[in-house]
Formats: structure tokens, C-alpha cells, sequence
């Protein structure tokens, strides 16, 4: 799958990913297609690729310049209730601004990147959640429904209430809702050795960690 992003502040999200050991000369000619148009794209495969995979990576000019990981767990209607009744200060967010404003202010996000997020999440299928202190939104999470699989989106906690767990409470209450919709999957990314990483193994998640590859 390719994706492109034309505008250079969102480069990050131009990538070529499900690249197996088999398909490597394709990522190749396709990094190397015109239609890029000067935009270096991400080529992100499984870490495991293998020495074979990554030497034709690195023959065509692509360089490791880091890894990302990719989070799954199984899920089903007994976790619901397994996990007991539900966080009274995680609510559903309202149509209003302030969940887009929370997420945004906790990213510290501006320009582009941040327009791009506020459409991103302006979309009618995207379930959006507030942890609320004191009747004061404080931590904001997305998620997404696609069949049975819950993608668990964007996710950010304004600065001076981090490392509270409200971002745990998050996670507990968007596996809660997708296994009550009936969702056989949860997924997510993060970045290595990072809270969110090491909250998503907490919450059971088995992380698959990919690299990054791209022109040098």
C-alpha cells in the first residue's frame, strides 16, 4: 500500500508498507516511480525481514533510519465485563471543538500538522473520548470501527496532567467499547520504548516491531 502526502510538512505519512520478503524489488520500483514527485517515502517492513531483504533495500539507495511499532490484541465479549465497570471520568466527546482542542494542545501541534488533524478527526465515524478532572477535559482519544477491527487513533494528554494515567484509563475504555461492538481485533502504533508502547504491552497487546527505510 502506498500513501502520499503532497504538502512537505505531512512527508512523514508518505509510505510504502506491506512489503514482505517476496514483494522487496516491487517496494523498490515503486519508491523509485515518478509520481512521487521528489517526496522521499517511508518504506516500513517487519523488522524481520531478514538480511536477504535488506541488502536489496539498501542496494537501491534506502537507508534504516528507524522503527516503529505495531500493536495487536485479540478481543472478545467476555472482555468487557472482564474488565469491570466503565472509568466515570472517561466520556464520549461532544460535535463541539473541544476534543480536537485537547488533542491538539497536547500534542503541541500547529500549522499544517495540526489543520490535518482537526480534519482527520472531524469525520462522523471517528469515536472521540475526554478523560474528565474537576469537569476539566485533560486527556482526548480517537478510535475507529472498520468491520470487526478497532484501530486505536490519535491520543494525547496536556502537559501538566501526564503521567497520571489518564492515557491507560483511554486505552481500558476504547478496549471496553470495541469489545462491546464486537470487534475481534484491537490495533495501534507507537514508538519504541515509549509510554505508549509500554502501556499498550501492559494492556496486553503483543507489539510487532518494523523498520523505516528511505532514500538517502
Amino acid at each position: 500500500m502506498a500513501v502520499l502526502a503532497t504538502d512537505p510538512a505531512l512527508g512523514f505519512l508518505s509510505t510504502v508498507s506491506g512489503v514482505t520478503r517476496q514483494r522487496v524489488h516491487r517496494a523498490v520500483d515503486l519508491v523509485n516511480a515518478p509520481v512521487w514527485n521528489g517526496v522521499k517515502p517511508n518504506v516500513v517492513v517487519s523488522a524481520k525481514l531478514g538480511g536477504a531483504g535488506e541488502t536489496l533495500l539498501r542496494a537501491a539507495g534506502l537507508v534504516r533510519t528507524g522503527d516503529r511499532i505495531l500493536a495487536v490484541k485479540r478481543l472478545d465479549a467476555r472482555l468487557a465485563s472482564a474488565m469491570g465497570t466503565a472509568d466515570r471520568d472517561v466520556v464520549d466527546a461532544g460535535e463541539d471543538n473541544t476534543f480536537v482542542d485537547v488533542l491538539l494542545a497536547g500534542y503541541q501541534a500547529d500549522g499544517v500538522i495540526a489543520a490535518f488533524i482537526r480534519a482527520e478527526h472531524g469525520f462522523p465515524t471517528m469515536r472521540r473520548f475526554l478523560v474528565v478532572d474537576r469537569k476539566t477535559p485533560i486527556a482526548a482519544a480517537a478510535m475507529t470501527i472498520h468491520d470487526n477491527i478497532a484501530v486505536l487513533g490519535a491520543a494525547s494528554t496536556l502537559l501538566a496532567h501526564r503521567r497520571r494515567g489518564a492515557q491507560s484509563r483511554l486505552l481500558q475504555h476504547r478496549l471496553r467499547t470495541a469489545a462491546k461492538a464486537g470487534c475481534a481485533l484491537a490495533v495501534a502504533t507507537a514508538r519504541p520504548d515509549s509510554v505508549s508502547a509500554a502501556n499498550l504491552r501492559k494492556a496486553g497487546f503483543h507489539l510487532h516491531r518494523r523498520s523505516v527505510w528511505t532514500k538517502s
